[in-house]
């Protein structure tokens, strides 16, 4: 017998086929290793991110493809991992796109070079990447007492593709000044403002990337 969907049924029904959306449309733009994908996260300190930043933008990860040449995106959230495409996409605000940036050396690559490419970069990431921790203080040079670097989501993909393009990121002062009220109680009354640094929407103006399409 035919039944109608429940509600909570048709929001799983609606949230896979979002995702099958998403993935469809990632095969569509080929999306390729270093690609970078800027993201509206849907929480409250992301949109004081976007007011701050003055963009859409509040959250990024980058494609590296795994052993298997599947599709996953690197980001520093908690710590730095790689992560199926559907996992990365599960937090987007409602109703917004997700922007691609491909750095401009990488346009016409070889697929002879392609593969070369994915294969240092996997080994470059898990050798020097994987495992940080965020970078909680958003610190363009903070340690822990191990030594290890902390790395906030922009700042770690910035860092991991200077091992590859001809030019290196230059970090510019961020500030803090228009939600001066929340990074005053975020950051313990001591608000860095000026500190060297770079934000998710960075990659929109940077000169090295061109956006190639929307997820």
């Amino acid at each position: 017998m035919f039944m109608l969907a429940s509600r909570p049924m048709k929001k799983i029904i609606i949230a896979f086929s979002f995702i099958a959306f998403c993935l469809n449309f990632a095969q569509a733009l080929e999306l390729q290793n270093g690609d970078v994908l800027l993201i509206s996260f849907n929480c409250y300190e992301c949109r004081v991110i976007e007011s701050e930043t003055n963009s859409k933008f509040s959250h990024s990860g980058v494609i590296i493809k795994n052993e298997n040449h599947e599709i996953r995106v690197g980001q520093s959230l908690g710590f730095v991992a790689l992560y199926p495409l559907d996992q990365f996409l599960k937090n987007k605000t409602p109703g917004t796109t997700v922007s691609v940036f491909r750095p401009k050396e990488f346009q016409n690559i070889k697929n002879e070079d392609k593969n070369f490419l994915e294969n240092k970069m996997l080994t470059v990431f898990n050798s020097v990447f994987l495992g940080a921790p965020f970078d909680v203080k958003y610190q363009w040079n903070n340690f822990d007492g191990k030594g290890r670097e902390l790395l906030y989501c922009s700042e770690f993909i910035a860092k991991f593709l200077d091992h590859f393009l001809g030019s290196s990121t230059i970090p510019y002062p961020l500030t803090y000044k228009k939600n001066e009220a929340y990074w005053l109680k975020y950051f313990n009354g001591i608000i860095p403002e000026g500190e060297l640094g770079n934000s998710p929407a960075s990659f929109s103006q940077d000169q090295r990337f061109v956006f190639v399409g929307n997820l």
